[in-house]
């Protein structure tokens, strides 16, 4: 496979090309503005008639919440009487009320519950009298039993925060289910519901509850998985080319987690390569067992494989989201290829920032290549995180995605598709002042509002979101086309609007990059704003108007008013960083002459 690792987006012919292309359509555009066919200026019913049949459309589509999205940014232009407006928002309204009932009718719970939540924001309560979010929560997990995906159904049940709808049968019959699956968080919650109602609580449940699993049985649980790439050409000479890692059963029918990283090659649209995959089971090691993958989030570096066997041990995620310091852990998984490895060390810290959703553990354990994708568990046995990076040069530096995170979206796993994220298309720097918005992408739900850099995020749907990961957690429970109402300070004045939730791209920043001039992006990469000084076109001077705390820009030690030129931006690929060098004149070394060069991950942790 013969693939371009390294973009570069300093080339100055590229640039002029550039210049050239959007002055001359700006010349376009400028002059179709301003005159018809014949040269005579056009009427305003030509932008009246595009909108409207835009918003025809839109209230037409299956997703009528993009309607009330448009409608809101038209609420200060002229085009339309305020009553128009009211009647299309009349109409946008009655759609979704008519999708919620017709997925409602066709069993389509998950499109039902998007449409519940809309009309929740939109305080069209009347709508769904008959329902709540537990409710219909409720009758997706009954879907994805109904289906076979017991655990897709079990995850879902936990998800919903008050059992006590639930009939007592139903409840003892998710609790056996839980049992029998190895979910002994279901089976707590079961008995917690079943006791606040004084119901008799089965011995079997209590006992199931109480049972600390054996780390014999739970190797037995897990595997090596193994992807054959063939051949790998290194300095003339023929290497085999292989991907190792661990993964761990989920489900009894032969589901299992492990990182998409170790089986990108095969869901890899890029990838032109041979990959097969395999994983070999703890019971039979020298047996290779082909496998295929299911769903896969590249965002938190998970993947569902699914293999035809039925194995002797199962886990199930944990629901525990405080974990501290210094808590005993274990880990298992295949270092090197030697399966069935347990290791044992403790928590060094948690609410490290190292994906771009959530947050992870930083674990204290003898972890090597090949671990990738294993469990980690507490004292207790309950898994806790599964293993996914580390840094080879810093001994014991290792990472964990939390079980947490992953139970949001372990049912969508099952869909035989990458997971979809929602978005607001915003990037916002943290600090004890708040949330200060530092870009809005282009085309996105925060962009329709209004949403502009400088302005100060207050709440969504209400919520005023502690930390970056809150209001992450929060958008991650959500779908796109979901609305939701935004709140955000501007010069002291409050503003809010509707919008609609959109699909989150896997990289944001590289998106951008088709859209906007690289230093747009300079302050949710390298954490610091920047000026054009230049005098002539192809000249790329700058001074920096604002470097935000603890970002790239203020670990290099640059301060505001540093006047620099930019040398060259590069996108390398393979590494997933993007590389700046500039010639700087810092003014806390007055002003001397000196090049530097400041590295940042593609896949940052500050968009919502």
């Amino acid at each position: 496979m013969v693939r371009a690792s390294n973009r570069v987006y300093n080339s100055q012919k590229h640039r002029d090309l550039r210049r050239a292309f959007f002055g001359a359509l700006l010349l376009v555009v400028v002059l179709g503005a301003c005159a018809g066919p014949l040269g005579e200026p056009v009427p305003p019913e030509r932008r009246r008639e595009h909108l409207e049949a835009e918003l025809e459309r839109l209230i037409e589509s299956e997703s009528p919440a993009r309607a009330l999205q448009k409608l809101e940014s038209l609420r200060n232009d002229e085009v339309f009487e305020p009553q128009e407006l009211e009647r299309y928002r009349g109409q946008a309204l009655e759609a979704i009320e008519q999708r919620f009932s017709a997925a409602v009718d066709e069993e389509r719970f998950q499109s039902a519950l998007s449409a519940f939540r809309s009309l929740e924001v939109l305080e069209r309560t009347e709508a769904v009298a008959d329902w709540t979010e537990e409710r219909l929560l409720y009758r997706v997990a009954e879907q994805h039993r109904e289906e076979g995906h017991i655990v897709a159904a079990l995850t879902t049940l936990l998800l919903i925060e008050d059992l006590g709808e639930l009939e007592s049968e139903r409840l003892l019959n998710y609790g056996e289910l839980g049992r029998e699956h190895n979910n002994r968080h279901v089976v707590r919650r079961v008995i917690e519901a079943l006791q606040e109602r004084d119901a008799e609580v089965p011995e079997d449940l209590t006992e199931f509850a109480e049972r600390i699993p054996d780390p014999a049985d739970m190797v037995q649980g897990t595997a090596t998985v193994w992807v054959d790439r063939g051949i790998r050409l290194q300095r003339g000479v023929g290497r085999p080319d292989r991907v190792i890692g661990s993964g761990f059963f989920i489900d009894k029918r032969g589901y299992m987690l492990t990182n998409y990283h170790v089986i990108e090659s095969e869901v890899d649209p890029s990838y032109r390569g041979y990959s097969r995959l395999y994983v070999r089971l703890a019971e039979n090691p020298e047996q290779r067992v082909p496998a295929r993958v299911v769903g896969y989030d590249r965002v938190f570096d998970m993947a569902l494989l699914k293999v035809e066997v039925e194995p002797e041990f199962v886990f199930s995620l944990s629901d525990i989201r405080e974990l501290r310091p210094g808590t005993q852990i274990y880990a298992i998984g295949s270092p090197g290829g030697l399966y069935s490895s347990i290791s044992s060390g403790i928590i060094s810290a948690t609410g490290r920032r190292f994906l771009q959703l959530g947050d992870v553990l930083q674990v204290d354990v003898p972890l090597n290549p090949g671990n990738s994708g294993g469990p980690v568990l507490d004292a207790d046995g309950e898994l806790v995180g599964v293993v996914f990076a580390g840094l080879e040069q810093f001994e014991g530096v290792n990472f964990a995605v939390p079980s947490f995170w992953i139970k949001q979206f372990l049912a969508h796993l099952y869909e035989e598709e990458e997971v979809k994220h929602a978005w607001l298309g915003l990037s916002v720097h943290e600090s004890r002042r708040g949330f200060e918005v530092t870009y809005v992408a282009r085309r996105s739900p925060a962009a329709d509002l209004g949403i502009r850099k400088g302005d100060r995020l207050v709440s969504i749907n209400g919520v005023e979101p502690d930390s970056i990961a809150d209001a992450q957690h929060l958008l991650l429970g959500m779908t796109p086309d979901t609305l939701v109402r935004v709140q955000w300070r501007r010069d002291g004045e409050e503003h809010s609007g509707l919008t609609a939730l959109d699909k989150r791209p896997f990289s944001p920043i590289e998106e951008q990059l088709e859209y906007v001039d690289e230093v747009d992006l300079f302050p949710p990469l390298f954490g610091m704003s920047v000026r054009n000084t230049s005098t002539l076109p192809w000249q790329r001077n700058y001074v920096i108007d604002r470097v935000y705390a603890n970002g790239v820009a203020d670990e290099t030690g640059l301060s505001e008013n540093d006047p620099f030129s930019l040398r060259s931006f590069e996108v390398n690929e393979d590494h997933r960083v993007a590389l700046l060098q500039i010639v700087v004149r810092k003014r806390t070394e007055g002003f001397l002459e000196s090049g530097l060069q400041l590295a940042a991950l593609l896949e940052t942790h500050n968009f919502l």
